[in-house]
């Protein structure tokens, strides 16, 4: 199946906007998925940039005044997106991904995250040091084919734990304001706003088709265009109903 802007390989995508319910995340359900992993930026990460060397952290106050008290590296005052979606799921929160010694990150298969803040979809987008997202992918296909394993021995139910747990995006703002609007002369960021949206999209499709290949299927994602993938394999346009992609396999 060739990727295209209008096609993503991805089976399940579920929109931020459409889960107001998460809001309330006073108590913790029964566990519903099998984990919950993360990519992103700021608005998302929860400690990564502490073992990073940039001024882009979170570790200090009053950062975490409303999370215990305690400043862990969350670019906010208490939990974030992530957290939020995590309890709402029935998880605990995913620690973040250089937070964990070596040694014990085959033992979490709740979920990780590997979100850092001022990093975004290129990787020329950063402040400083950061995890850019081929970074978070590849720390990801790490624990896929290193670490996971030795906790889920089975390859069968090594590939349903994938394909059922959520995989959440927060990610591109840093585009713009890092890298579009910061150096307006580089060769991409010349592009008018309409194209590099489409060449930030673009790029994120193959990324996302990176995460699928490994096993991946049910993303969560913010709704960045007006056209965007979602449901079982349904693309939705504006003004449009809904309709089936075809599968080219």
């Amino acid at each position: 199946m060739e990727i295209s802007l209008k096609k993503l390989w991805v089976i399940s995508i579920l929109i931020i906007q459409q889960f107001a319910f998460l809001a309330d995340a006073s108590h913790s359900r029964k566990k519903i998925v099998p984990a919950l992993y993360v990519f992103g930026d700021s608005t998302v990460d929860a400690g990564n940039n502490n073992n990073l060397k940039t001024l882009a952290k979170a570790n200090k106050f009053p950062y975490g005044i409303d999370f215990n008290n305690c400043s862990t590296g969350r670019f906010s005052n208490g939990k974030t997106i992530a957290d939020i979606l995590a309890i709402r799921l029935g998880l605990p929160t995913p620690p973040p991904y250089l937070g964990v010694p070596k040694s014990q990150r085959h033992q979490v298969v709740t979920g990780i995250n590997y979100a850092s803040g001022s990093c975004g979809i290129l990787n020329s987008t950063r402040s400083g040091d950061c995890l850019s997202l081929d970074k978070q992918i590849e720390y990801f296909t790490l624990s896929v084919v290193n670490d996971l394993p030795r906790s889920i021995h089975s390859k069968t139910k090594l590939r349903h734990y994938l394909a059922n747990s959520i995989y959440l995006l927060s990610i591109g703002s840093n585009d713009y304001m890092l890298n579009y609007f910061k150096y307006p002369n580089e060769t991409n960021n010349k592009l008018n706003p309409e194209k590099y949206a489409d060449y930030l999209l673009e790029q994120l499709t193959s990324r996302i088709k990176r995460v699928y290949d490994l096993g991946a299927r049910k993303f969560v994602m913010r709704e960045e265009k007006e056209n965007i993938i979602v449901g079982e394999g349904v693309k939705r346009d504006k003004d449009q109903e809904f309709e089936k992609v075809e599968d080219d396999e």
